[in-house]
């Protein structure tokens, strides 16, 4: 299609990968190739479709609307896999609460067990053995050793 049009009387300017075409009272635009004329006081030629501005900004209005559209499921989608993703991370953590509470329950217990059977065993040692005082102050101070270690095993964990 040929712009009638003298080089004096319109101008034209690449915008977004179009040719809009400015005449004396209004712009049209060229979506296709535009070809400028070889020989002065020659208009242009436009491989392709003219459109009025108002046309254009109809056209990509409702192109722009569809591909919205056409969105809308992804987005769902997307948002559908981070409600999933966010309800497993929180069943995750849940997880990870109560075995770090079970595995200190279980610490506390041996804690315990080892404290008891260590108390018992130095305890049960026969009456002669603890008759001898040094000899009973000694293994208390390693009963006491023996046990405090154990504390701080146990509160380090």
């Amino acid at each position: 299609m040929f712009v009638c049009a003298s080089s004096v009387q319109s101008q034209t300017q690449e915008i977004g990968g179009y040719t809009v075409i400015r005449g004396g009272t209004s712009s049209i635009i060229c979506v296709g190739r535009w070809v400028p004329s070889k020989e002065a006081g020659r208009p242009g030629v436009c491989e392709g479709q003219l459109a009025d501005v108002s046309q254009l900004t109809a056209i990509s209005t409702r192109q722009t609307a569809e591909r919205l559209e056409q969105l809308l499921p992804v987005l769902e989608s997307i948002d559908q896999k981070l409600a999933d993703n966010t309800v497993q991370i929180e069943r995750l953590i849940e997880a990870t609460v109560n075995t770090q509470a079970s595995i200190k329950r279980q610490g506390e217990q041996v804690e315990e067990l080892m404290h008891d059977t260590i108390s018992s065993r130095v305890d049960a040692l026969s009456k002669r053995v603890l008759a001898n005082d040094t000899f009973r102050q000694e293994l208390e101070k390693l009963k006491q050793d023996i046990l405090r270690d154990l504390k701080k095993y146990f509160s380090e964990r």
